[in-house]
C-alpha cells in the first residue's frame, strides 16, 4: 500500500489571511464569528469650521488741530483703533483661537511729507500673556507716497475674539501715528496713511465658543462581506447577523447621524433594502465635554433580529453592506463648543456573523499540490500496472451532510479524471442537543482504476477536492461552526501489475 495523500479542510482553509478588514473570534467552546469592518466616512472639524481671511483697510490723517500745531511741537501723536468681526455663514460665534499657522499682514502706504512712526497694538492677540505690538517707520525721502510691506507669524498666539467675553468674533487694533515734522515740508489734511491689515492663512490647533451649525452630507460607502470569497458556489442562511454603524466623536458639539439608506447586495438576490425604526431617523451621538478635551466619544448603532429585517436580509448572506448616511454638527442651535485641529467624526461600518446558521448548499475546495505516484520496478524491470486500488479514509467532523469529490489536474489545471463517477456521500457527524458534533462520521471507500485510467491519472501531480455541505433537512436545521470542525481524506493506493523480465 502506497500513501498518496493526507488532507485536512476546515473552515479556516475557505479564510483568505490577506483579508485586513476582518477580526475573528473565537469562545472558549471554539464557536467562531466573523466581524468585517470599514471605515465608510472620516472628517475633521478643519473641514466645516474655517477662519475666513480678514481685512482691515483705514486710512488716517492727522485732524485740524494736529495739522496746526506740528510746526511748532514738531511731533505730534495721533491715535486710532478700528474692529472687525469674522465671517459666519453657519452661524459661529467664536470667543478663543489659538493659532496654529497664519498672519497678519500689514501694508502701509504714507503720503505724509514728513517722518512717520506706526505703533500697532492687537490687545487680544497674545503669545505668553503679551499682547502683539509691531512698530513700523516710514521715513521721507522726498518722494511719496512711502510704503512699507510686513507680514508677522502668528503661530504660536492666541486670539480672545470674546474681547474678555463681550463680544464675538471681534478682531481689534490700537495704533499711534507720530509724526515728526520736516522743515520746508508742507502739512495738510490731504496728507495720510493707508493701514491694510486682518488675517490671512489662519489654521488653529484650538477653538471655542459656538462653532456653528453644519448639514454633513457623506459619500456613500460599501462594507465588502468576504467571508466566501475562498468557497466555490453556496447559499448560506445566518441566524443572528449584526450591522453596525459605529461613531468615534471628538467634537465636542451635540450632534446627530441619520442612515438615510442601508442597502445590501448579493450576487444571488441583487440589492435588498435593510428597513428598521432606526432607519432615516436623526440619532444623537455621544461628544465630550468642555472638560474633556482630547477625548473620543463612541455612539454604536446596531440593527439586529430585533429591530430590523437584517436576518432576512442576509437568507442568503450578502457580498455587501452599502452606507447612505449624513449628519448634523449642533442641531439644537448656539452652545458652547470646543474643539482641536484634531478633532472629527469618524464612522466605522461592521457586519457581525455568528456562524450559526442554515446551509441549503455550500462548496468548499482545497487544493492539493505535489502527489507523487509509486515508481514500481522488481529487479530494476519497469512494471505495468493492470489496475490500481485508491483507498480512502474520509472523516467528516462538521454537523453537515457532505458530498465529497476529488478531481486529478494536470500542469495547466485542466480535469484529467475524477477520483468517483459521481460525488461521495458521507452523512453529518453525530449531533449533541445543541447541535455540536460529538463523534465524526468515518467512512472507507475503495475505488478501482483500469490500466487506462490509471496511467492517465498518474500523470497528474497535483488535485482538487471538493466538499458539498448541506445541514440536515435540507438545510432546515440550524447549525453552529466551531474551529474543530474539519474534513479530513486519507488516500493510498493498491496496485496490480505485470513484471517484464
Amino acid at each position: 500500500m502506497y500513501p498518496l495523500i493526507d488532507a485536512e479542510l476546515s473552515l479556516k482553509d475557505i479564510i483568505d489571511p490577506t483579508k485586513k478588514k476582518l477580526y475573528i473570534t473565537e469562545d472558549a467552546n471554539g464557536f467562531y464569528t466573523f466581524v468585517y469592518y470599514q471605515d465608510v466616512y472620516e472628517a475633521y472639524i478643519t473641514d466645516f469650521l474655517k477662519i475666513d481671511d480678514l481685512a482691515f483697510n483705514q486710512s488716517v490723517s492727522l485732524t485740524g488741530g494736529e495739522i496746526a500745531s506740528l510746526p511748532v511741537n514738531t511731533t505730534i501723536t495721533h491715535s486710532f483703533t478700528q474692529s472687525n468681526t469674522l465671517d459666519a455663514e453657519n452661524g459661529e460665534q467664536l470667543k478663543h483661537l489659538t493659532i496654529k499657522s497664519g498672519s497678519i499682514p500689514l501694508n502701509l502706504s504714507s503720503t505724509f511729507r514728513h517722518d512717520i512712526q506706526l505703533v500697532i497694538t492687537f490687545p487680544y492677540i497674545k503669545k505668553n500673556n503679551v499682547a502683539l505690538t509691531k512698530t513700523v517707520a516710514l521715513n521721507y525721502n522726498g518722494s511719496s507716497p512711502v510704503v512699507s510691506n510686513n507680514t508677522i507669524d502668528l503661530s504660536g498666539y492666541s486670539i480672545d475674539l470674546s474681547e474678555n467675553n463681550t463680544k464675538v468674533n471681534t478682531l481689534t487694533y490700537t495704533a499711534a501715528l507720530t509724526v515728526t515734522y520736516k522743515a520746508g515740508s508742507p502739512i495738510n489734511a490731504t496728507q495720510k496713511l493707508d493701514v491694510q491689515t486682518g488675517l490671512t492663512g489662519i489654521q488653529y490647533q484650538y477653538a471655542d465658543g459656538y462653532i456653528g451649525h453644519y448639514d454633513i452630507n457623506m459619500p456613500e460607502d460599501t462594507l465588502k462581506i468576504e467571508i466566501f470569497d475562498n468557497a466555490y458556489a453556496g447559499n448560506v442562511y445566518f441566524t443572528d447577523p449584526k450591522v453596525r454603524a459605529i461613531i468615534y466623536n471628538s467634537i465636542s458639539a451635540a450632534s446627530s447621524v441619520k442612515m438615510n439608506q442601508l442597502e445590501t447586495y448579493s450576487n444571488i438576490t441583487g440589492q435588498t433594502n435593510i428597513t428598521g425604526s432606526i432607519i432615516n431617523t436623526n440619532i444623537p451621538i455621544n461628544y465630550p465635554a468642555v472638560s474633556e478635551i482630547g477625548q473620543t466619544k463612541t455612539t454604536t448603532i446596531q440593527l439586529d433580529k430585533t429591530n430590523s429585517n437584517v436576518q432576512t436580509v442576509f437568507n442568503p448572506a450578502p457580498d455587501q453592506v452599502i452606507y447612505k448616511m449624513s449628519g448634523i454638527i449642533n442641531p439644537g442651535g448656539v452652545t458652547t463648543n470646543f474643539v482641536t485641529d484634531t478633532s472629527k467624526i469618524r464612522i466605522r461600518g461592521e457586519a457581525e456573523i455568528p456562524l450559526e446558521g442554515k446551509i441549503t448548499q455550500f462548496v468548499l475546495l482545497d487544493t492539493i499540490e505535489d502527489i507523487s505516484y509509486p515508481d514500481i520496478k522488481v529487479d530494476g524491470n519497469d512494471v505495468t500496472v493492470l489496475s490500481a486500488a485508491f483507498n480512502l479514509a474520509l472523516v467528516n467532523g462538521f454537523p453537515l451532510n457532505t458530498n465529497i469529490q476529488m478531481y486529478f489536474l494536470d500542469d495547466t489545471g485542466m480535469i484529467v479524471d475524477s477520483l468517483f463517477s459521481t460525488p461521495h456521500f458521507i452523512a453529518s457527524g453525530s449531533i449533541d442537543g445543541n447541535g455540536k458534533v460529538t463523534t465524526p462520521t468515518t467512512v472507507h471507500i475503495k475505488e478501482i482504476f483500469d490500466e487506462a485510467r490509471y496511467k492517465r491519472v498518474s500523470t497528474s501531480s497535483k488535485a482538487v477536492i471538493y466538499a458539498f455541505f448541506s445541514s440536515a433537512n435540507n438545510g432546515t436545521v440550524p447549525i453552529k461552526i466551531y474551529s474543530s470542525y474539519k474534513i479530513k481524506s486519507n488516500i493510498s493506493i493498491n496496485v496490480k501489475a505485470n513484471v517484464s523480465f
